[in-house]
């Protein structure tokens, strides 16, 4: 049995995935450290304020460490094709709250006004930790990119956000959450593209692995929805534009109504 040998530039790129991989699991970490130094120094002088600080600062560091370790393992399954979901009805105002309470902080140190409004009642078809994660994504990215602006989240029937963009995004059982910030944009080309795995926005120069938008999609089409970017923006050229904004928007479907339900059961039986 022969065993075929890799290619300089093939050991080249490996090399610099597992680099990559090491820091995006090693940056969430200093921060735990640093914490602990800083909680061990005030638990010595018995000071309550700091010692919550400091809990507060671990407590988010370990968050930020687990959320990329799953992302990490979500894109192992979605390479893989086995991407296990369990889509159930979600009621999508009490999620979305929790989804951006969770992100408060994150935007205060941003510079960030982070709003809310979501239809009153609606509910989507969906796996909560992977909307979660997917949401996660994307708010990060506002907040990281729309620096000092504010940052919406939005969730309409998909017929008003028809109405409202003239856009025509599947089956008008469908519901919008939308993630739009103010910050730089994304340019057409790219908006497709940052989908790929490893693929960044061209022109970018801030650090990062390209993974999480990948996974993002990978986690909504296995919950049979839909994600997309829209952007003002011009050109990849035109990458330094002020305040050109981008548009995140993940379509997610309805559960059937009960009437409807109960017809297809009734269709169902001998």
């Amino acid at each position: 049995m022969t065993e075929s040998v890799p290619s300089a530039d093939r050991v080249r790129d490996l090399e610099a995935f597992i680099a990559a991989i090491s820091r995006e699991l090693s940056n969430p970490l200093a921060p735990v450290l640093l914490a602990v130094e800083r909680l061990r120094s005030t638990l010595a002088v018995g000071d309550p304020a700091q010692s919550e600080a400091a809990l507060a600062l671990v407590e988010r560091a370990a968050d930020a460490f687990a959320r990329r370790s799953r992302m990490l393992l979500d894109l192992a399954d979605i390479t893989a094709g086995i991407t296990c979901v369990a889509p159930a009805p979600l009621s999508l105002p009490p999620f979305l709250e929790s989804v951006v309470a969770r992100h408060a902080e994150m935007a205060r140190r941003a510079g960030c006004f982070l709003a809310l409004d979501a239809d009153h009642g609606l509910q989507v078809l969906a796996d909560a930790p992977a909307l979660a994660q997917v949401l996660d994504t994307l708010l990060a990215n506002a907040l990281r990119f729309g620096a000092g602006r504010p940052v919406h989240v939005l969730a309409r029937p998909l017929a008003s956000e028809r109405a409202a963009s003239n856009r025509c995004v599947g089956d008008s059982r469908m519901v919008v959450i939308s993630v739009i910030d103010q910050g730089p944009g994304v340019s057409p080309e790219d908006a497709t593209r940052i989908f790929g795995l490893f693929q960044r926005p061209r022109g970018m120069l801030e650090p990062g692995l390209g993974i999480g938008l990948c996974v993002a999609a990978g986690l909504v089409s296995a919950m049979g929805g839909d994600i997309g970017c829209d952007s003002t923006r011009e050109s990849a050229e035109n990458a330094c534009a002020e305040g050109s904004g981008a548009h995140f928007h993940v379509s997610l479907p309805c559960p059937e109504p009960p009437c409807v339900a109960r017809q297809v059961e009734n269709l169902q039986m001998p």
